[in-house]
């Protein structure tokens, strides 16, 4: 079910009729295949994306392993956030892992944006604290837990990914083998 990007900015900033008509034209909405790519490393992020439908994922290339970082789906963020930010090349890959349908809002859209509506500059902030928070909680996660804990950990905040997502694909942002996810998995 679309439910659209002010419904998803609501959720953090109350905006008036006009802000939300001002807010509303800035965005636009793409679809993408499976296997295609939002944004690829080397490539500097334009857009910053609320997934509507579908599922991507977050990897990076080390050697030959492609280690993933996180999944988008929906009603969620995506997108390579630092580069959009920085303005820099992105060290990441978003690729599709289902059809996907997305809105999206440029970068200077949105800068455009928090000039001009002051809680979309807050709606910002707060999107950037929730950031920062899940990726140091996860940091942490996978610096103190065992393989075994970060599964559970998982399966207690993400457990509808398994139907979403392939196992290979869950394994590598557990920080695990398939083997071991299979296992782990057996045993639940």
């Amino acid at each position: 079910m679309s439910i659209g990007p002010l419904n998803i900015i609501q959720r953090y900033v109350t905006l008036s009729e006009a802000e939300r008509d001002l807010v509303s034209s800035k965005w636009d909405s793409v679809s993408i295949n499976k296997g295609e790519y939002l944004c690829k490393a080397g490539q500097v992020e334009h857009y910053f994306y609320i997934v509507d439908s579908g599922v991507l994922r977050l990897y990076f290339e080390n050697g030959l392993e492609e280690i993933c970082l996180g999944f988008s789906y929906d009603h969620s963020w995506s997108g390579c956030y630092d580069s959009f930010l920085s303005r820099m090349p992105s060290r990441f890959f978003v690729q599709a892992l289902s059809d996907c349908k997305l809105h999206r809002i440029s970068y200077n859209s949105l800068q455009e944006l928090y000039n001009e509506v002051s809680a979309m500059e807050r709606f910002g902030r707060l999107i950037l604290e929730e950031l920062l928070v899940a990726r140091s909680q996860r940091e942490i996660e996978m610096m103190s837990l065992s393989s075994e804990e970060r599964f559970d950990v998982f399966m207690n905040r993400s457990s509808h990914l398994l139907q979403l997502v392939a196992q290979k694909h869950l394994a590598s942002y557990l920080r695990m083998t398939p083997e071991t996810f299979s296992r782990l998995r057996a045993k639940k």
